[in-house]
C-alpha cells in the first residue's frame, strides 16, 4: 500500500471517529434534557402553583404526567432501536421532547399541561436505549464501558442544570421563558443530530413488540425477577420524588429561603450522583458474590438518610447539615444502579437483560406515577390538619406536610428491604454456577 493510500485510509477511520464522537454528543444532549426534565418540577413548582392557582395536588399531576408517559413507552423503547434503527428513533425522541416542551411552556390549564408533559415524556423515554445502542455500534468493545458510564453521566449533567441554575433563570425570566428556552435547545440539537447521525442499515429483528410482551409476561411468573423489581421501582420512585419533584420546595420552606438557594443541596445530591455512579460502581463489582446484602444495607442507610431529613432535625442543625445530607444521598443513589443492574443480568441472562431492564423500569414508572397524586394529597391534608400552613394560605404545605412526606419515602423504600430477600435464592444459585 502506498504512503497515499495509507493516508487516505488513516484519514477516514479518524473522519469516522470524529463522526461518531459527533453523533454521540447529540444523543447524550438529548438524554441531558431528558433528566432535566425528568427533576424539573422542584424548580418550577411555586411559580407554576401561583399562575394556575393551584396546590401540592397540581404539582403532584405534573410529576404524575411524565411518569406515566415514561413508562408507557418503556417496553417497546428497544423493540422500536432494534427495527428502526439509532438515527429514526432518536429523531423522533428529540422531536416529541421539543414540541412537548413548547406545548408545556405555552399551555393555558391544567389540562394542557398534563397533555404536554405526557408527550415529552413519550420522547425522553426512548433516549436512554438509543443512547446504549449508539455506543454499542460506534466504539469498539474495550470501549463500551467507558462510554456508556460517561453516557450515564451526561443524564446527570441535566439533573445539575434542573437544581440552582433553573431555579435561578425561573425566578429571573418566568417558567414559560425556561421551556421555551429548552424546547428551541431541543430543536437545535434535532438539527445537529439530523447531520451528524448516520442511517441505519437496519437489520430485521426477530423481535416485536407481541414477543417482548410474552417474555416479560413469564419472567414475572419468578418470584426473583418481582424481587429485582420492587427493588429498582422502590430506589427509583423514592430517590426522583425527594430529588425531582419536592427537594426543592421542601428546603426553601424550611430555611425560608428563595429556591434559588434551596437548590443547593439538590445541586450537591446531583454531583454526588455523578460521583457514587462512577465510583461506587466499582465497590458493586466486589459485591457480586452477595448482591441481596449489599443491596438490603444501603437502602437501609438510604432510609435513615431521608429520616435525617425530618423537619424538627433540619431546623435544629440547619442548610449546611441539610446539604451534606443530600450529597451522601446523591452517593448512595448513584451507586444503587449498578447493583440493580448485576442483579438484572444474573436474573434474566444476556440474552433477556433488555427485557428485564423494561420490566424493572415500568415497574418503577407505575408506582412513581401512582404515588404523586397520593403523596401530594397527604402533604396538603396533614397541613391543614395541623394548621402550620394556614400562615401561606389554604394551598401551603407546612412542616407537617413535609413531615408526611418523609414518612411516605420510608413506606415506599420497604420494598426495597423485601425485594433482595425474593431475589436471594435464584442469586445463589446463578453464583454457584
Amino acid at each position: 500500500m502506498s504512503v497515499l493510500e495509507q493516508q487516505a485510509v488513516f484519514g477516514a477511520a479518524r473522519r469516522f471517529g470524529d463522526r461518531a464522537y459527533l453523533a454521540w454528543a447529540a444523543v447524550a444532549i438529548a438524554y441531558a434534557i431528558a433528566f432535566l426534565q425528568r427533576v424539573s418540577p422542584q424548580s418550577v413548582s411555586l411559580s407554576f402553583m401561583h399562575d394556575f392557582s393551584t396546590d401540592a395536588a397540581g404539582v403532584a399531576m405534573l410529576a404524575s404526567s411524565y411518569f406515566w408517559g415514561y413508562t408507557l413507552m418503556q417496553i417497546p423503547a428497544g423493540v422500536l432501536v432494534d427495527r428502526y434503527g439509532v438515527k429514526r428513533v432518536a429523531l423522533l425522541s428529540m422531536t416529541a421532547s421539543s414540541l412537548g416542551s413548547a406545548a408545556f411552556a405555552l399551555a393555558p390549564n391544567l389540562l394542557d399541561v398534563f397533555a404536554a408533559r405526557l408527550i415529552v415524556a413519550c420522547g425522553d423515554a426512548l433516549v436512554f436505549t438509543v443512547l446504549l445502542k449508539l455506543v454499542a455500534q460506534s466504539f469498539a468493545d474495550e470501549r463500551f464501558g467507558v462510554m456508556s458510564g460517561i453516557s450515564q453521566v451526561s443524564g446527570y449533567v441535566g439533573g445539575v442544570i434542573a437544581t440552582t441554575p433553573l431555579a435561578a433563570a425561573v425566578t429571573g425570566f418566568g417558567w414559560r421563558a425556561c421551556f421555551l428556552l429548552i424546547a428551541c435547545i431541543g430543536l437545535a440539537n434535532l438539527t445537529f443530530a439530523t447531520l451528524v447521525l448516520k442511517p441505519d442499515q437496519v437489520v430485521r429483528s426477530n423481535k416485536t413488540l407481541r414477543s417482548v410482551l410474552g417474555a416479560a409476561r413469564q419472567s414475572l411468573s419468578h418470584v426473583a425477577n418481582w424481587g429485582c423489581a420492587m427493588t429498582f421501582a422502590s430506589h427509583f420512585a423514592v430517590v426522583t420524588t425527594l430529588s425531582g419533584v419536592w427537594g426543592i420546595p421542601m428546603v426553601a420552606h424550611l430555611f425560608n429561603i428563595s429556591p434559588t438557594a434551596a437548590g443547593t443541596p439538590l445541586l450537591a445530591f446531583m454531583i454526588g450522583n455523578a460521583a457514587g455512579s462512577i465510583f461506587l460502581g466499582h465497590a458493586a463489582d466486589r459485591a457480586a458474590a452477595a448482591l441481596d446484602t449489599a443491596l438490603i444495607r444501603i437502602c437501609v442507610l438510604r432510609m435513615i438518610l431521608i429520616a435525617m431529613l425530618l423537619p424538627p432535625v433540619a431546623h435544629a442543625f440547619g442548610l449546611v447539615y441539610v446539604t451534606i445530607v443530600f450529597t451522601v444521598l446523591g452517593l448512595v443513589a448513584g451507586g444503587t444502579v449498578p447493583l440493580v443492574l448485576k442483579c438484572t443480568k444474573r436474573l434474566y441472562t444476556a440474552d433477556l437483560i433488555g427485557v428485564g431492564a423494561s420490566v424493572n423500569t415500568t415497574a418503577a414508572g407505575i408506582l412513581a406515577g401512582a404515588s404523586q397524586p397520593i403523596i401530594g394529597f397527604a402533604m396538603l391534608a396533614v397541613s391543614q390538619f395541623s394548621g402550620t400552613g394556614a400562615a401561606r394560605g389554604a394551598a401551603a404545605v407546612g412542616d407537617t406536610g413535609f413531615g408526611a412526606l418523609i414518612v411516605i419515602l420510608l413506606l415506599m423504600s420497604l420494598p426495597g428491604i423485601a425485594g433482595p430477600m425474593l431475589m436471594r435464592s435464584k442469586l445463589i444459585v446463578h453464583q454457584s454456577r
